[in-house]
């Protein structure tokens, strides 16, 4: 056999076990779950009979995130109006 045939071999047999390896992990048949599960529910919307993932019972899906006010705050400071008055100084009661 030629030297470059026992190569060959060698390699599809390291592939082969990587493969292996690869399939037992527990962590890459969580990802493909993950995987699995987000494509399910871009396509058919969220499964009504799965629990709650964390945080969701709390969020509110109304409210705006970070970038959204960050974004308006921009905008308040290019127009050169604030977006939130500076708070009055404290009033002088008088000394005693």
């Amino acid at each position: 056999m030629a030297p470059w045939g026992l190569i060959i071999r060698a390699v599809m047999a390291m592939e082969d076990l990587m493969v292996q390896r690869l399939l037992k992990s527990p962590s890459f048949h969580h990802a493909v779950r993950r995987i699995h599960r987000n494509v399910q529910e871009v396509r058919h919307g969220r499964d009504p009979h799965e629990p709650l993932r964390r945080g969701e019972a709390t969020a509110d899906p109304n409210q705006r995130g970070f970038l959204s006010h960050f974004i308006e705050e921009l905008g308040h400071q290019a127009r050169g109006k604030a977006s939130q008055p500076p708070p009055a100084p404290p009033r002088d009661v008088g000394k005693k």
